[in-house]
């Protein structure tokens, strides 16, 4: 049986080979549930999981029980030394010291198994700092000078049709085609870099980190035997995020006879890869792991495939919260205050709610506590109560940047500014409920709005079997909402709050992130509003006694649980 599958496989492969179309790799995995698990027809296969769940053991696992396919791995811990000057050698020779670490011995079944084992991995493969950089250069340089005097026979006997591209020259296509400012220059023993900004020329031996990794992966991949399943440990190493994908797409089109296996962190990268299978890895223990195969149909959304995996990755109990991760308060503030939580941002508050209830009613997220905090906005107690049902609160301030306006939290500033606290709140008060005078119309329209919206969603999304159904509906719709009586009394809440001076009902209720400026709290201490919110965040860093207090306060006005 074995061997009928051996030949199958290489029956693909000679196939592929002639017709130049990409290889289909029959990759062996680790039981599962005491079932043999493979992966087939794919282009990558992308490993994800927390840190100590198996993933570089895993691709170890891997490389040496699928003896029938050459594999060459590239691990984590690797140098990035690259020699200044290189010799070539014999092809043979310096091809075999790059792939196994030593060259010479006959039997080429135990120079791929115990022989790449002792020499390449020294016995450590998990661990072992790879160090091929100068067996890479040398095989490289070897194959140059190979096809240089190939070359120059073959165009002594008038053949002018002689594939002379060498494996330095792809080398060089790609690498300028990722860092457009960079130019390689191969000249005799040695590589140059030129740099289009100022035609500087250096050594390549004094390329940046970035760019030494970047050369290194193109070599590895490129000097790789034909029909290779190539595992990659951390592509991200050393990479700037812009480059990461792009680097990968060129590299996987230059190699289509070729199945990359990744192991990543970064979960951008994982989602982007074409025709692959992602692998996510629970746990290790005892030499097993627990681990799911993610099929690509299990989400449609972009996004929260991205946040499924990131989930995945993590062992933290998750928040999903409005705003971008870089230009909104609400990821800085609640990353700080529940320390405990992966807070992550998903830009909106429906994104939020489908969130935390998609992920909630995922069994593979069983093990961690999924929860969301959204703005107040207009939304009703009642609405309120219905959310928390679901794991998703609200602060007891309309909107996140309501928070600064808090009393404690001006009561803070004042002290570490050592300013008149109860002058300071008046201030604000005062605007405050002056604001919220002069905005009067604008606020109750946006609670008019509000409730006109959430009556014709609970009315239209009813089940209806006929469009006559839906139309009578509809009809109801418009008859039973009087706009005029919901206008009427939020207006009057709204003069009840100014009349009582109730200050924290005015926060909870003012939607408008002017209302920051118009206090002119920050300029009380003589700043501009964005400085006043990053000083109290900045608060929020430290463990001390305005810190632990301003974690408190906080707390007091977002609950959850």
């Amino acid at each position: 049986m074995i061997n009928v599958i051996l030949e199958i496989n290489y029956f693909l492969i000679f196939c592929r080979i002639i017709f130049k179309k990409e290889i289909c790799m029959r990759i062996k995995l680790p039981l599962l549930n005491n079932q043999q698990i493979y992966v087939e027809d794919k282009k990558s296969i992308v490993l994800v999981g927390a840190n100590g769940s198996g993933k570089t053991r895993m691709s170890i696992w891997i490389d040496e029980n699928n003896s029938d396919l050459n594999i060459h791995r590239i691990s984590a811990q690797k140098s990035l030394n690259i020699p200044e000057f290189v010799s070539p050698s014999e092809l043979e020779n310096a091809k075999e010291k790059f792939l196994y670490g030593t060259a010479g011995i006959v039997d080429k079944k135990v120079l791929h198994t115990i022989g790449k084992k002792i020499n390449r991995w020294n016995e450590k493969p998990e661990t072992h700092l790879l160090t091929d950089f100068d067996y890479m250069m040398e095989y490289l340089f070897t194959e140059n000078y190979e096809k240089s005097i190939k070359y120059r026979d073959q165009h002594k006997e008038g053949n002018l049709d002689f594939d002379n591209d060498t494996l330095l020259e792809q080398i060089k296509n790609i690498f300028e085609n990722v860092i457009t400012h960079r130019k390689l220059q191969i000249d005799a023993g040695k590589i140059s870099v030129v740099s289009s900004d100022d035609e500087d020329l250096y050594n390549a031996s004094q390329m940046s980190d970035g760019e030494r990794a970047i050369f290194h992966f193109i070599g590895e991949v490129l000097c790789a035997e034909s029909n290779s399943l190539i595992i990659v440990d951390e592509p991200e190493n050393h990479l700037h995020a812009s480059i990461l994908k792009r680097l990968w797409d060129n590299i996987e089109k230059s190699r289509p006879d070729c199945v990359f296996l990744y192991i990543t962190h970064n979960f951008d990268f994982a989602i982007s890869r074409v025709n692959s299978q992602i692998i996510w890895l629970k746990s290790y223990k005892n030499k097993e792991w627990d681990y799911k195969l993610i099929n690509e149909d299990e989400n449609t959304d972009d996004n929260l495939d991205c946040l499924k995996l990131e989930l995945l990755g993590s062992r933290q109990n998750v928040m999903f919260v409005e705003g971008t991760k870089n230009n909104s308060f609400d990821q800085k503030i609640y990353s700080r205050i529940y320390s405990d939580y992966n807070v992550l941002s998903l830009e909106s508050c429906s994104n939020v709610i489908q969130a935390v209830k998609t992920y909630n009613n995922t069994n593979d997220l069983h093990h961690m506590n999924v929860v969301g905090i959204i703005d107040r906005d207009r939304r009703s107690e009642e609405e309120i109560l219905n959310l928390k049902s679901d794991n998703i609160y609200v602060p007891d301030v309309a909107e996140v940047e309501n928070l600064f306006l808090l009393p404690e939290v001006i009561e803070i500033m004042c002290k570490k500014e050592i300013k008149d606290y109860n002058e300071t709140l008046e201030f604000v008060k005062e605007n405050t409920f002056k604001f919220l005078g002069d905005h009067e119309e604008e606020q109750a329209i946006l609670f008019v709005k509000h409730q006109v919206m959430n009556i014709i969603n609970q009315n239209v999304n009813k089940k209806h079997n006929t469009i006559d159904s839906l139309k009578s509906e509809t009809q109801n719709i418009s008859q039973n909402i009087n706009i005029d009586e919901i206008y009427k009394k939020e207006i009057k809440n709204i003069e009840t709050i100014i009349k009582d001076r109730d200050y924290l009902l005015a926060l909870k209720t003012i939607n408008n992130k002017g209302l920051l400026n118009f206090t002119k709290l920050p300029s009380e201490f003589g700043w501009k509003a964005d400085y006043y919110q990053n000083q109290v965040v900045n608060i929020l860093c430290y463990d001390d006694e305005y810190g632990d207090r301003l974690k408190e306060i906080f707390k007091k006005y977002i609950k959850i649980g």
